[in-house]
């Protein structure tokens, strides 16, 4: 047994076959290439040069630190990858210039300084796109919406928002012919939406990850456990089985899945450790999503994750062959059995959200009346709520634009006469994501109460919802 501990082991990418560092890295050009073309279809040649521009960056400051240092030049292709991933996190008109600088720290910062491939100590895609973000917050969160067919040689920037951002604001009201739920879903699926360069068609993205399944490439657990914790993590958040799915199919959550988390270099050797990785990754981009002020958390997520590998690796060991106590019996096997119990607790959670959303009886405390009108939904609502130390009555007429599903106008019905006025203003133009997410609900009025504030998101809450589930598509 001394001889085992002893046992070194050496810097990743570690496989377990005869496929050599090149030939795994060109499987993930190949599972990348699916994301490009969509990208650049839905976005026009300048999203390719972009991706171009941080690979050959990528590529070329590989090379030159080599020289600078003596050292041999290598073309493992790692550096295309890096390059490759990159740019697709870049929004599709970013000025040239993020490209170029993403690219070297990327690669000398990250990975170069620490060593070379399998020393760095996090991903470089993931750890540039924060620098930039950090850096250059503007530029990096500057998005348009997806134009096929459009002007592809355009670099004119039209700025749309994201679903993350805008809420159902960003989304068309039908795709399809499919409106309602189904409609945003297919739109996040297909990639019609504003967003980085290759996030936004999950098709693409699914086809790449199960290409990189078949092929050995990537470990399945981490992204499938890591998109299993998030869906949790949403659905018990938002109460919603329909936002639960529309966040999984949002943002770069399921790229990061797939071609970030699980880097050789800087995701767990142990697969048990790969899981407990995983559910790292689902709850802190849960966290920051839903209580962060950025509304995108994977790249944090990932790079936060990395830099606890090592402990990881280095504490949580796997059960050897044969191994004993310290009494001299076999040692057990705590870690599989933890992993079984906790993928159980997953599933179950998921099974039990689900089931009880969709068995959850269809009443409504707020709603009072609701029509259809041309172009809009006009709802009333009302409820008794302990207002300054006394029940009162409230009652409004909402209106929520059917195109956009915003607010556009509240009107008051009922409300205290002495005071303790709710806002109307706070709710004008938000989607249900902003209300149901508004939590600055003090206001600077002489006339206004944060307590009529939260009855009034309460009760907008339920509006939506009761739109969503009982008017659309009738």
């Amino acid at each position: 047994m001394a001889e085992i501990s002893n046992y070194k082991v050496a810097a990743s990418p570690h496989k377990l076959d005869n496929s050599d560092t090149r030939r795994v890295m060109l499987d993930v050009l190949i599972a990348l290439l699916p994301c490009l073309v969509c990208g650049v279809v839905f976005f026009g040649l300048y999203a390719f040069l972009l991706v171009f521009l941080t690979t050959l960056t990528c590529f070329v400051s590989e090379q030159l630190y080599n020289l600078i240092r003596k050292k041999p030049f290598t073309f493992d292709l790692s550096a295309l990858v890096t390059g490759v991933i990159l740019g697709l996190n870049l929004p599709p008109r970013a000025p040239w210039y993020l490209a170029v600088i993403g690219g070297v720290f990327a690669i000398i910062i990250v990975k170069m300084l620490f060593g070379g491939l399998g020393k760095n100590f996090a991903n470089p895609a993931a750890t540039a796109r924060v620098f930039l973000l950090l850096a250059y917050s503007s530029s990096m969160l500057q998005y348009i919406g997806a134009d096929v067919g459009g002007n592809i040689l355009s670099t004119d920037i039209v700025t749309a928002p994201t679903y993350l951002s805008g809420g159902v604001s960003a989304l068309q009201g039908s795709f399809w012919g499919v409106s309602g739920f189904g409609g945003y879903a297919l739109q996040l699926l297909f990639g019609v939406v504003g967003g980085s360069i290759g996030e936004t068609c999950k098709v693409a993205v699914l086809a790449g990850g199960v290409y990189l399944c078949a092929r050995k490439v990537i470990d399945w657990r981490i992204p499938v456990v890591y998109l299993l914790t998030s869906a949790t993590f949403f659905l018990f958040y938002y109460q919603s089985a329909e936002e639960m799915v529309l966040q999984l199919l949002s943002g770069g959550l399921m790229f990061g899945a797939v071609f970030m988390a699980t880097d050789y270099a800087t995701s767990p050797k142990w697969k048990y450790n790969r899981v407990l990785y995983a559910i790292g990754l689902g709850l802190i981009t849960g966290v920051i999503r839903c209580f962060g002020s950025y509304p995108e958390g994977t790249s944090l997520a990932i790079l936060f994750m990395n830099l606890l590998v090592p402990v990881m690796d280095k504490y949580i060991l796997p059960v050897r062959f044969g191994q004993l106590t310290k009494v001299g019996k076999p040692k057990p096997q705590v870690m599989k059995w933890t992993m079984r119990i906790v993928s159980l607790v997953l599933v179950l959670a998921i099974a039990a959200g689900s089931l009880a959303f969709c068995l959850r009886p269809r009443t409504y405390e707020y709603i009072l009346d609701a029509r259809r009108e041309e172009g809009a939904y006009v709802v009333e609502i009302g409820g008794t709520f302990n207002i300054g130390g006394w029940p009162q009555e409230r009652e409004y007429t909402v209106t929520v634009d059917e195109k956009s599903m915003t607010i556009s106008d509240i009107v008051a019905v009922k409300e205290n006469q002495y005071g303790y006025l709710a806002e109307l203003s706070l709710f004008i133009g938000k989607t249900r994501h902003e209300v149901a997410t508004l939590s600055n609900l003090s206001t600077d009025s002489e006339f206004s109460a944060t307590v009529s504030n939260t009855a009034l998101r309460d009760m907008l809450v339920e509006c939506f919802d009761y739109i969503q589930r009982e008017m659309e598509g009738n």
